[in-house]
């Protein structure tokens, strides 16, 4: 139990700091520099978008989660 409860604190603590990392630029560029927040949203976006199509084109295709061919029924 106090593993689990050990790895569950790292995990959130770990999360947090990773939100805040991530978080600093946009709260510093709103007030100071409103277009470079706006592009900076804007690539995050689109890094996130493309990061998952890469991943869901892996997964979906290269691994086999949607074969070229359906085969009935399934093995």
């Amino acid at each position: 139990m106090a593993y689990v409860l050990t790895f569950g604190v790292g995990t959130v603590a770990g999360m947090m700091l990773t939100t805040t990392a991530i978080a600093v630029p946009f709260a510093y560029t709103a007030t100071r520099s409103p277009r470079l927040n706006h592009h900076l949203g804007m690539a995050s976006g689109l890094l996130g978008l493309g990061f998952g199509l890469v991943l869901a084109y892996q997964i979906g295709l290269v691994d086999g989660l949607f074969p070229a061919t359906l085969r009935w029924p399934l093995e």
